[in-house]
C-alpha cells in the first residue's frame, strides 16, 4: 500500500454505523481541543495565548525576539482586532471569552465590541482547526460541541454563527460537558466537579440526567490561582542578576503575563498533602510563615531575561510557594466559596436518598484538576469538613462513603480477577448456563441439582459479579481530567448520538439551552442529516442520549 492510498483511507474514515466521523470541539477560555469522533484523545490542543516563541523569550532565554509573553496579536488577530488588543494592557489579553459578557470589561469594551472580537478570533482558530490541523472539509462533517451548562448564551450563539455562516457545517450539537465526562467512566450517576480556568462548577447527575437546579459554582479555579500566584511572586520572589547575585530586583510587572503564570503553575505547583488549620483572626503573613516552617519542598530557580536591563536574571521560587499557592482553592469566604463548600452544598441541596450515591461517585475534571495531588487533598478536605464542620452536620454520616470514580482502593484491587478472559470457564462467561444431572461438563464431572448447593452457587456468582463490577467500575487514570469531556463527545459521536441537533438550513441565530425553550427546527435524536425538523426539549434529549449510552455499557 502506497503512502497516497494510506492518506486516502484516513480521509474517508467512517464509524461503526457507516457514517463519516464527526468533528468534536471543546472550546475553553484558554485552550481549544479538536479531533474526530471515535478516537481516544484529541488530535490537537490549541492554546489561546501560549506560543513557543514567547516562551523562548523568558524560559528559553532568546533575547533576539522581543515579544511579550502573552497573546500573539499579530499572529492570530486581524488588523482591527490587533488595534483593539494593543489598547491598555496587551499582555493580559489571553482568554478567548469571559463568563460575564454583558458588562464592560477592564478595557472599556462594550458587549457588542467584545462579541465582535470574539467572533473574529474564533473564526481564525476554527479556520486553523479545519484547514491546518484536521485537514477536512467543514461542509461534509457534523460538529459536536462540549459546552458548560452555565456558558453564556451569547457565546454559544457566536460559536454557531461562525460554524454555520463562515464554515458552512451541516449541523451543530451542543452537549453538556459534565455529562460527557461522566460517560467515560461507564456509570450513569455521579457528582462531576469541573475545575477549569474561569470557574469551578459542580453538577449532580443521576441516571444520566443532569440535575441543573442543584449546580453550584465558585470563581476559585485556574484564573483565581493565577491571580494569587502573581501576588506571591511579586511580594515573595525577588530576581537576582546573574552577574551580581546580591543585586535583588522586584519582578517586573511586564513579566507576570498570563502565559508566564500559566507556565509556572503547570510546571512547578502542586497541592500540599498536609492540612494546616488556620487560627481565628490570623493574618496572611503569619499564615505564610506557618507554611514556610512546615514545607519540605525544594526551591526552584528559573532563568529569565530582564528586558530593561538587557541582562539575564534568576527568579527563585521558594518551596512553600510551590506547595501552598493552591491553598486559595480550599480557603473560601462569602464572595467565593471553597471547592469543598460548593461540593458539599450541591450534595446538601440534592434529595436525601441521592446524597450517598453522589458522594461515592465523584469525578474531578478540568484543566486545573491536573494540578498534582489536588484530588487527594480535596478528598481529605471533604472528609475533614464532614467530620468537624457544624455547617455540614446533616451530611456527617456520609464521611465513610466519600470516593472518587477514578480511585481504586485496596479492596477494589484485591477484588480484581487475576485470570484473563481466555482462562475463564464457560460458567464464568455465561452465568445463566445450567447443566442437568449426568451431563458432562468441562471438568468431566456432573452438576447436582441440590437446592442448597444451587443457592450457594448463585450467591457466589453474585458476589463475584459484584466484586468484578466494583473493580472495573473505575476507569482509573486512563483519561486525563482535561480531556474527559472531549472523549465523551467522541464516544457520543461514534455511537451516532448527540444532544439537540441544529441544522444549518434551520439556524436563525438562536441555540438550544436548558434555561430557555427548545429550538424549533432541531432534528430528533433518531434522525440523521435528512431527518425531519421538529421542536425538541434540550434537557429531555440529553437525558435520552445519556440513558442510551449508559445502558450500552
Amino acid at each position: 500500500m502506497t503512502a497516497i492510498s494510506r492518506i486516502q483511507d484516513l480521509s474517508f474514515k467512517t464509524s461503526i454505523y457507516g457514517i463519516e466521523e464527526r468533528i468534536v470541539l471543546d472550546i475553553g477560555s484558554c485552550y481549544l481541543k479538536c479531533g474526530f469522533s471515535g478516537e481516544a484523545r484529541p488530535r490537537h490542543f490549541l492554546s489561546m495565548f501560549l506560543s513557543e516563541e514567547a516562551l523562548d523569550d523568558y524560559l528559553g532565554l532568546n533575547p533576539v525576539h522581543r515579544q511579550h509573553l502573552g497573546h500573539e496579536c499579530g499572529e492570530i488577530c486581524n488588523e482591527r482586532t490587533t488595534e483593539t488588543c494593543r489598547g491598555n494592557n496587551p499582555l493580559e489579553y489571553a482568554e478567548l471569552y469571559e463568563l460575564d459578557m454583558m458588562r464592560r470589561n477592564s478595557r472599556g469594551q462594550t458587549e457588542q465590541e467584545r462579541l465582535q472580537i470574539l467572533e473574529e478570533r474564533l473564526s481564525e482558530y476554527l479556520y486553523e482547526v479545519y484547514f491546518k490541523y484536521l485537514l477536512t472539509d467543514p461542509k461534509q462533517r457534523k460538529v459536536i460541541i462540549c459546552e458548560s451548562p452555565l456558558a453564556p448564551i451569547a457565546l454559544k450563539q457566536t460559536i454557531a454563527k461562525v460554524l454555520f455562516d463562515k464554515l458552512q457545517v451541516p449541523s451543530v450539537s451542543f452537549t453538556p460537558s459534565h455529562l460527557l465526562a461522566l460517560l467515560t467512566t461507564g456509570t450513569a450517576t455521579g457528582l462531576v466537579i469541573d475545575c477549569g480556568h474561569l470557574e469551578t462548577s459542580v453538577l449532580p447527575i443521576y441516571s444520566s440526567r443532569p440535575m441543573t437546579p442543584f449546580i453550584r459554582t465558585t470563581p476559585r479555579a485556574g484564573k483565581f490561582l493565577s491571580t494569587h500566584l502573581k501576588q506571591l511572586l511579586r511580594d515573595k520572589c525577588p530576581i537576582s542578576l546573574v552577574e551580581n547575585p546580591t543585586d535583588l530586583r522586584i519582578i517586573p510587572e511586564g513579566m507576570l503575563t498570563s502565559a508566564f503564570l500559566e507556565t509556572i503553575k503547570t510546571r512547578l505547583l502542586f497541592a500540599s498533602p498536609l492540612i494546616i488549620n488556620a487560627r481565628d483572626n490570623i493574618n496572611e503573613d503569619e499564615m505564610n510563615n506557618n507554611y514556610r516552617d512546615v514545607s519540605t519542598s525544594t526551591e526552584v530557580q528559573v532563568d529569565v531575561w530582564l528586558e530593561e536591563e538587557g541582562a539575564r536574571g534568576i527568579l527563585a521560587i521558594p518551596g512553600w510557594i510551590r506547595e501552598r499557592a493552591s491553598e486559595c482553592l480550599f480557603n473560601g469566604d462569602e464572595d467565593a466559596e471553597s471547592l469543598t463548600d460548593v461540593i458539599l452544598e450541591s450534595i446538601l441541596k440534592a434529595p436525601s436518598d441521592l446524597r450517598r450515591p453522589l458522594i461515592s461517585s465523584m469525578l474531578l475534571i478540568g484543566g486545573t484538576a491536573q494540578l498534582p495531588n489536588l484530588q487527594n487533598r480535596l478528598f481529605q478536605e471533604i472528609k475533614r469538613s464532614l467530620q468537624t464542620n457544624p455547617r455540614w452536620k446533616q451530611l456527617s454520616g456520609l464521611a465513610d462513603s466519600v470516593r472518587f470514580l477514578d480511585d481504586l482502593t485496596t479492596g477494589d484491587k484485591s477484588a480484581t480477577p487475576s485470570r484473563s478472559p481466555s482462562h475463564q470457564s464457560v460458567m464464568d462467561l455465561d452465568p445463566g448456563a445450567t447443566s442437568f444431572v449426568g451431563s458432562p461438563t468441562l471438568g468431566g464431572s456432573s452438576m447436582s441439582l441440590d437446592p442448597s448447593s444451587a443457592a450457594s452457587r448463585e450467591k457466589d456468582r453474585r458476589a463475584k459479579k459484584s466484586q468484578a463490577k466494583k473493580a472495573y467500575q473505575s476507569s482509573g487514570k486512563v483519561f486525563m481530567p482535561n480531556c474527559r469531556a472531549w472523549i465523551g463527545g467522541s464516544l457520543v459521536g461514534s455511537l451516532k448520538s448527540s444532544g439537540p441537533e441544529i441544522l444549518r438550513v434551520n439556524f436563525n441565530g438562536t441555540v438550544p439551552d436548558w434555561s430557555t425553550a427548545g429550538l424549533t427546527g432541531a432534528s430528533p435524536l433518531s434522525g440523521g442529516a435528512g431527518g425531519n425538523s421538529q421542536h425538541q426539549d434540550p434537557t429531555a434529549a440529553t437525558a435520552l442520549v445519556a440513558s442510551a449510552l449508559a445502558y450500552s455499557y
